[in-house]
Order: C-alpha cells, then structure tokens, then sequence
C-alpha cells in the first residue's frame, strides 16, 4: 500500500461480472470451528501474516445456539503500487449437533498512486503516468487480476474441503 495523505485510487472487482463477490452456504455441525479455519485460510492462501488480518466486526452470542457474525479485511500487497483487498464476513448459527453459515468474500485489485507533492500532482507528471500505466503497467495489473482470482479460488476450494470435513466428522 502507498502511505500519503492524498492518492489516486483504482479499484476493481477481481471478477468482472455482477455482483463480484463469491459466496458459499454451509448447514451442517460444528459451525463455530468455521472462525478459526477462516483465519487459517486466509494466512494459508494469501501467504500473509496475522498481523494483515484485521476484524471490523464482531459479534458473538452465546446461548442454546451460537450466533456469531465477524467481519475480516486483509490486503496482500503485491508491488509498490498494487495489492489485493480482500473484504471476508461470516455469519452463523447453531450448536456443535446443526447449524448453518454463510461466508462472503469480496476480492478487490488496487492500485494507488500518490499525490502529495506539487510535482504529483501537475499535468505534465499526470501525463508521464498515465502514459507509463498505459504502456507498461496495465499489463502487470491484467496479471494480478489473474492472480486476485486464482487465489479467491483456491480458498474458496479450501474452504469447500473443510466443509465436507466438518461433516464427516458427525459420522
């Protein structure tokens, strides 16, 4: 990520089509080991430390069935310009014996340029930029849109597995 006080934000869907988001159902036991998996998943896929996950929300109620919902948002950076957002909330409910939960994983590509300096911000530099990001860069970020994709699949496969775990742990 680009630290200034002022910047030039692109962002885009890692899937084109609507809605851009993937979101996976699950009804079945011991939905409340579904928190931790997903930490796990998101270290595991991204490649990131803990430290890059951050909670925005979270709730968790405990009674004859747990009901719980968190919110996750993380960034893998990627270059000095560009890196993945990555927006994850979980919403459950239930007990060890049934429940259900639904995960929502929104994948964003950014790219953010400065625009502190008086040198940043003229026309001329402007030009020079867009030119550069015409000419060289767009093709780099084609590529981490592939990546952004590529990734949001292997965990939501990951994801599926655990599912299918769970399950069969009631057996």
């Amino acid at each position: 990520m680009v630290f200034a006080r002022s910047k030039l934000l692109m962002q885009d869907n890692c899937f084109e089509k609507d809605p851009g988001d993937v979101e996976l159902k699950y009804v079945g036991p011991h939905v409340s080991k579904l928190y931790d998996f997903l930490h796990h998943v998101i270290k595991s896929v991204f490649n990131i430390p803990s430290s890059a996950i951050q909670e925005e929300k979270y709730n968790w109620g405990k009674g004859e069935t747990e009901k719980y919902s968190v919110s996750l948002i993380t960034h893998k950076d990627l270059d000095m310009f560009s890196y993945i957002y990555l927006k994850v909330s979980l919403k459950a409910s239930g007990n060890e014996k049934m429940g259900n939960a639904t995960i929502v994983i929104k994948p964003y590509m950014r790219t953010e340029y400065p625009q502190d300096t008086i040198w940043q911000r003229s026309i001329l530099y402007e030009l020079l930029r867009t030119l550069w990001h015409r000419m060289f860069y767009a093709s780099k970020r084609d590529q981490y849109m592939e990546e952004c994709r590529h990734l949001t699949y292997m965990m939501q496969d990951k994801l599926r597995e655990y599912f299918k775990h769970l399950r069969s742990l009631e057996e």
